[in-house]
């Protein structure tokens, strides 16, 4: 009975191969894992300023493809959308589990394409990057909150011939990274800005980027597209030019408004928020302006806390006419404390008042006698 049933079994496996473009003669079994290696990138060679962005992308799991296999018939699937497993694979129809994690689009379509090529008859395959994974972000240095972030893709299509990013998503760049950190602060070097890229194979590419030349001569190659896992390191600056800090505070990678505390004889003393590129002068001026009765408005003093713990005490030469500088009017910066001392005049009257309150008429006499003697 065994041996009669077995032609039957032999039509029905033909054809389901010709049903499904197979080749004759191969099988229906889920074949073994597709792998493939990485081709290797050289640091020295690597471009940050690619073109594409896709062209270098690593492929990891989160990552929705859109794969589209030309002959494979409806009746096998008609799903075209994959997910990136946690073990970088796809599951895909008639070929079985392919790992793409760490390989570029190219790479993947073409190791697609081998998979296919065991099971069908000249397949042609597309992949594209549907929905891309959240990338994963590290900021350390001169910036006001350093660590790790989850960066958004926005709107607005970054797409090429052959590898194209549906959705309508564009790569994060540098500068909207530094901004999603709560911006650089004051002291920040933006002229040796350092972004190191893991490149898949164990190497890490490192480049400087110069933000100043993209303020200065526009220059968009400087704000460079970010890939996960990138690692971003502002360094503090050696000095600080008054007359920059002011142009940069006003870049989108600063901080729009800082707050500072304002106490003495001001107007409103108290916490006061200031533009990003403020001075001394509108820090006094956010607070009210000099209480000109009482203030001694050229005894002013700048206490800051500085990244590294330390406290600094600085007592300025104050004049409401200075133009920005670091002498008589200094960029203001997070945290900054401006005191604003007392007159002569009004520290002997505060001492006289100070007298009245305690004592009787009798003994008041006699401590003014003895402040006068």
């Amino acid at each position: 009975m065994g041996c009669k049933s077995l032609p039957k079994l032999h039509n029905t496996v033909i054809t389901l191969a010709i049903a499904s473009g197979l080749t004759l003669g191969s099988t229906l079994m889920v074949p073994r894992l597709a792998t493939a290696q990485p081709m290797p990138l050289s640091p020295s060679s690597y471009s940050f300023t690619s073109i594409n962005p896709l062209q270098d992308y690593l492929l990891g799991a989160g990552d929705v493809l859109f794969i589209e296999v030309v002959n494979l018939p409806p009746t096998v699937t008609t799903q075209k959308e994959f997910s990136v497993n946690l073990d970088g694979s796809v599951s895909l129809p008639l070929a079985g589990r392919v790992i793409v994690g760490g390989l570029t689009l190219p790479q993947a379509e073409q190791l697609i394409l081998n998979a296919y090529s065991k099971v069908m008859r000249f397949p042609a395959v597309t992949v594209t990057l549907r929905t891309p994974r959240p990338m994963k972000i590290l900021v350390a240095g001169e910036v006001s909150r350093p660590g790790s972030y989850v960066v958004p893709f926005t709107s607005v299509s970054a797409s090429a011939a052959g590898v194209g990013l549906s959705g309508g998503l564009t790569w994060p760049r540098l500068s909207q990274v530094l901004a999603q950190s709560g911006g650089i602060t004051q002291e920040a070097d933006i002229r040796n800005i350092e972004v190191r890229r893991q490149l898949g194979n164990g190497q890490t590419a490192v480049t400087r980027i110069n933000l100043w030349e993209m303020i200065q001569s526009g220059d968009a190659n400087q704000d460079i597209t970010l890939r996960s896992d990138d690692v971003i390191v502002v360094p503090k600056a050696k000095e600080v030019n008054a007359a920059e800090a002011i142009r940069v505070a006003s870049a989108t990678f600063s901080p729009q408004v800082i707050r500072v505390q304002v106490v003495g004889e001001v107007v409103r003393p108290g916490l006061v928020e200031v533009p990003a590129n403020a001075t001394l002068t509108q820090g006094i001026g956010a607070a009210g302006g000099f209480n000109v009765q009482r203030a001694n408005m050229s005894r002013v003093t700048l206490v800051r806390l500085n990244r590294d713990g330390t406290v600094s005490r600085r007592r300025i030469p104050f004049s409401l006419a200075a133009q920005p500088n670091a002498k008589n009017n200094p960029v203001l910066q997070q945290g900054d404390v401006i005191v604003v001392e007392r007159s002569g005049l009004t520290q002997v009257g505060d001492t006289i008042g100070n007298a009245l309150r305690p004592v009787g008429s009798l003994g008041t006499l006699g401590i003014l006698i003895n402040l006068f003697d």
